[in-house]
């Protein structure tokens, strides 16, 4: 019997094992890392997805959970993507967040706690609220392409899976 708590949208919600998640982590970029990991603010205006206008869902770079759906997002002027509803309401946690001498609402993947960005209560009907996201604590599902219900965590793809190491010989002359 599956005891796994699952969201309305069917995707697992349970942390993956701490091996699982280290090996993901250790996957990341360096801006990547200190985004989803250090709470980190990338630059305005200069995300890779601020300006994306493709069809698709907005996933967590860390565990691919779904998070946005392009149908969702709005050019908001800020200099973040930003998104008026979510994919899915379990998927995305809210935080209270005292730093930088305010507080606000963190918002963090629901299932690696990977920090997304924040919430603030100025976005657009029918919500009224604005996801203001960090592009480097995302990826990008275009439409048509099936994001998996399971993901297999500890290979994330083979584009992305370590290189062996081989032997290479050269000559000089």
């Amino acid at each position: 019997m599956d005891d796994s708590k699952k969201s309305a949208a069917g995707y697992p919600l349970d942390r993956p094992s701490e091996e699982i998640m280290r090996l993901r982590v250790d996957q990341l970029t360096p801006e990547q890392h200190h985004v989803t990991q250090k709470s980190g603010t990338e630059a305005p205006f200069c995300g890779g997805f601020l300006g994306e206008k493709e069809e698709g869902t907005y996933a967590c770079v860390v565990c691919e959970l779904p998070l946005f759906r392009s149908e969702h997002k709005f050019e908001s002027g800020t200099g973040w993507p930003s998104f008026f509803d979510t994919y899915d309401p379990e998927h995305v946690q809210e935080k209270s967040d005292a730093t930088h001498g305010m507080v606000r609402t963190e918002i963090c993947c629901a299932r690696g706690d990977a920090h997304l960005g924040h919430l603030f209560p100025d976005g657009p009907a029918p919500t009224g609220v604005r996801h203001c996201l960090n592009s480097a604590s995302l990826t990008f599902f275009p439409a048509g392409v099936e994001i998996p219900i399971e993901v297999n965590f500890a290979d994330k793809s083979p584009e992305s899976a370590p290189v062996e190491n081989g032997r290479a010989y050269f000559g000089g002359g």
